[in-house]
């Protein structure tokens, strides 16, 4: 990972946790953890699966996404007291000599993110039962936040991941969103 690339992941992550912790101190290393999983994992799963494919990517944050995100959550707080969080802080920037229109690649490159945040949801689901106090939290916020960016992701509205999905397979998408979705009602 480059310099760059480590600044962006970083400044993304703390204006996510900000959001996510509803800009409560108390609350920032729960949301930490939650953000940690929940995006990083995200972002790294889709650059992992991107260079599998042999294709250079870099994360790289989105400064208008990132004001728009500091705004609309303080906007929620003020109007609402709670924290609206619009998550489009950056992504995932995929490079290569030449850009094929290979849907199948670009289809599971984009589903890498999702299935991440549902494996880390359903962990999150089997074990939160299993504790109690500052544990539990941690585990319930995470899995919330896992699930929840999940079934964002899964929207088809480009340039979202389930887009790119959909665009590969119909079936394949169907599936990873009623899944996302049904986990994300627990």
């Amino acid at each position: 990972m480059k310099r760059r690339e480590v600044e962006d992941l970083t400044i993304s992550f703390i204006v996510l946790v900000l959001l996510f912790s509803d800009f409560r101190i108390g609350l920032l290393p729960y949301a930490s953890l939650a953000v940690l999983t929940a995006f990083v994992f995200h972002e790294l799963a889709h650059k992992l699966v991107a260079e599998r494919y042999g294709y250079t990517a870099f994360y790289r944050r989105w400064d208008l996404g990132i004001v728009l995100a500091l705004l609309v959550g303080l906007a929620g707080r003020v109007v609402s007291g709670n924290t609206w969080v619009f998550a489009a802080v950056g992504a995932v920037q995929i490079y290569a000599p030449y850009m094929p229109s290979h849907r199948p690649t670009f289809g599971k490159i984009a589903l890498a993110g999702p299935a991440v945040n549902v494996l880390v949801g359903i962990v999150g689901l089997l074990l939160t039962p299993l504790t109690t106090g500052s544990l539990k939290l941690a585990l319930a916020l995470t899995t919330s936040v896992n699930l929840w960016i999940a079934f964002f992701n899964l929207w088809p509205i480009p340039p979202l991941d389930g887009w790119k999905v959909l665009r590969w397979n119909a079936g394949v998408w169907a599936i990873s969103t009623g899944l996302a979705y049904a986990l994300n009602a627990l």
